[in-house]
């Protein structure tokens, strides 16, 4: 990804959120497999219990995985993944949605992988069976995927600052700043009360979801390649 990218707007985000002039594969890639998603979502609609809803979407959208990946290569800046994530709160339920978190960001980290073998990462973790198997021991392969990674961290970061206007963690910062309200530290309340109207004026619910989303599916994606890093052989010699 570039490092110099224009600044997010508020225009920026709109556009992106209405998808005005934004194409992208995994909007088509959705468009084309609406028809199949729907009779999927049937099915899921009649389960309430949350590891069953889980499971079916484990054992029922690896074709959507590979799908994603066919449609590659493609980027993910932060209007695009906001283009993107405009059309999953329209098509895609919630836990439907981490999935498609964690299918996007592994056919996006595989890309320029020498090993053929990472096509089908994207679909073996949305099948929890983690790393392929034909990949494990593909030092280079794994470096080059965790370190993609981190461009889809960038893009998610750029939006929380948008949100938020600080690069500290928007939770952890309102927390001692409220703590330090509470002992009667005025300039830190209205730090505090300028943190909720910004959050109040930028923050929309598809930005919500991609915080949600991303914030719960890179980190898994970040442990399961560490683990596999750390059982390359010769690695604890």
């Amino acid at each position: 990804m570039s490092a110099e990218r224009p600044t997010l707007t508020q225009d920026a985000v709109q556009r992106a959120e209405a998808r005005v002039d934004v194409a992208h594969p995994v909007i088509t890639v959705l468009d084309q497999q609406a028809p199949r998603l729907a009779e999927l979502q049937q099915g899921y609609a009649h389960i309430t219990d949350n590891q069953e809803q889980q499971r079916f979407i484990s054992e029922q959208y690896g074709f959507l995985a590979d799908s994603i990946v066919e449609a590659g290569p493609f980027t993910l800046e932060p209007v695009e993944l906001i283009a993107v994530w405009s059309k999953a709160t329209e098509m895609l339920g919630g836990y439907e949605r981490y999935a498609l978190a964690g299918m996007v960001s592994t056919a996006y980290a595989i890309q320029g992988a020498s090993n053929p073998d990472w096509r089908s990462f994207p679909r073996s973790y949305i099948e929890r069976e983690g790393v392929p198997e034909g990949v494990r021991t593909d030092a280079e392969g794994l470096q080059h995927v965790r370190e993609r990674l981190r461009d889809i961290w960038d893009s998610t970061n750029e939006i929380d600052f948008y949100v938020y206007g600080t690069n500290e963690g928007a939770m952890g910062l309102a927390f001692k700043l409220g703590k330090r309200e509470s002992e009667g530290d005025e300039e830190a309340k209205k730090m505090l009360e300028e943190l909720i109207a910004r959050e109040k004026e930028f923050k929309t619910p598809v930005l919500t979801e991609i915080h949600e989303n991303f914030a719960n599916v890179l980190p898994i994606l970040r442990w399961t390649l560490d683990e596999a890093i750390e059982e390359l052989p010769g690695k604890l010699e």
